[in-house]
């Protein structure tokens, strides 16, 4: 039972950036879980934020080796990053003036985290207009960036560049963040469609909720992503923008679920404020049974498979995308 409900509550209470706001689990973890603990939120994308908030870190000297270990874990991480950030720097410098810009990990990190060791990401994630792929492949082959996957060839919109001399550095240049074709017609979002500001709070929510969505929040870091996007939403003409934003990209549904979750995990009311701005969407309450607790703290463990049937069945309320009209 530690495996599955008390190790989901703790990792959940203690996932929240900014500190918890919900009570602590009734159910204590003990030492000899601790370890499954920081793995698991490792896994979701939410160490550093368990590594402040869980209170045996804190002080509990049974708790030592898996604080250190976590330690150790989040020092690679924020190694990870900075290589990530000197050469996401270096990208857009290059390619300054030109319709692309960077999206999700990195700018999630730099503009809606207290600070930006508190969101860990992998790769570099750069969204393009397609009239300016060739002038970014060129940045990217100066830049000692090859080619590993055709985005055109898959189908998917989402060219892989690998460096030369260190693999473990990821590009991924998207020209849609939908890349699944048989969820393209219902869902898409491209660079054009938040050219006006790339960085608005409008724009950062409509990535997070689309990403969250596609990826039936899979990873807690999703939910939190939107709950942080949904702070620095502030302004009633930020929320005209989103409205707009995601009328247009099809993620109405998939924004008002992450937002319920959001609420729901981290007991944040302006998350409930702007999934009830949004109006009475088809589908949300289907959706609201489908993705709950259970489903997102399961993806990264054993228990995932007992879940599958729902995350399909929210794919397909998904595809209906734009059919999800208010009502």
């Amino acid at each position: 039972m530690l495996r599955g409900h008390a190790l989901a509550n703790w990792l959940i209470h203690c996932a929240d950036p900014l500190g918890p706001k919900t009570r602590p689990p009734r159910a204590q973890l003990p030492p000899s879980e601790a370890d499954k603990l920081v793995a698991d939120a490792e896994a979701h994308g939410v160490l550093p934020a368990v590594l402040r908030s869980f209170p045996p870190f804190s002080g509990d000297r049974r708790f030592t080796v898996a604080r250190e270990g976590a330690r150790a874990r989040q020092r690679t991480a924020a190694a990870y990053a900075m290589m990530l950030r000197h050469h996401a720097d270096a990208l857009l410098a290059a390619a300054r003036g030109l319709p692309a810009t960077l999206v999700k990990g990195g700018t999630f990190a730099r503009i809606l985290y207290p600070e930006p060791i508190m969101r860990p990401y992998s790769d570099i994630d750069l969204l393009v207009a397609p009239h300016a792929l060739p002038q970014v492949a060129a940045i990217l082959a100066a830049q000692d960036f090859e080619l590993a996957e055709d985005g055109q060839r898959s189908g998917r919109h989402e060219w892989k560049w690998l460096h030369r001399k260190n693999p473990a550095i990821l590009v991924e240049v998207h020209t849609n963040l939908v890349h699944a074709p048989s969820l393209r017609a219902a869902l898409s979002l491209t660079y054009a469609d938040i050219a006006e500001n790339v960085e608005s709070p409008a724009a950062l929510l409509a990535i997070a909720a689309m990403h969250g969505g596609l990826h039936h929040f899979e990873r807690l870091r999703q939910v939190v992503d939107i709950c942080q996007a949904a702070r620095h939403l502030r302004r009633s003409e930020d929320e005209r923008r989103l409205q707009s934003l995601l009328a247009g990209t099809g993620a109405r549904l998939a924004a008002i679920t992450g937002l319920n979750l959001a609420h729901r995990f981290f007991a944040e009311a302006r998350c409930r404020e702007i999934a009830q701005g949004l109006g009475r969407v088809r589908f949300a309450g289907i959706a609201r049974v489908l993705i709950d607790r259970s489903v997102v703290a399961s993806t990264m463990n054993e228990a995932r498979f007992y879940h599958s049937w729902r995350r399909q069945g929210f794919r397909e309320l998904l595809k209906r995308g734009k059919r999800s009209a208010v009502i």
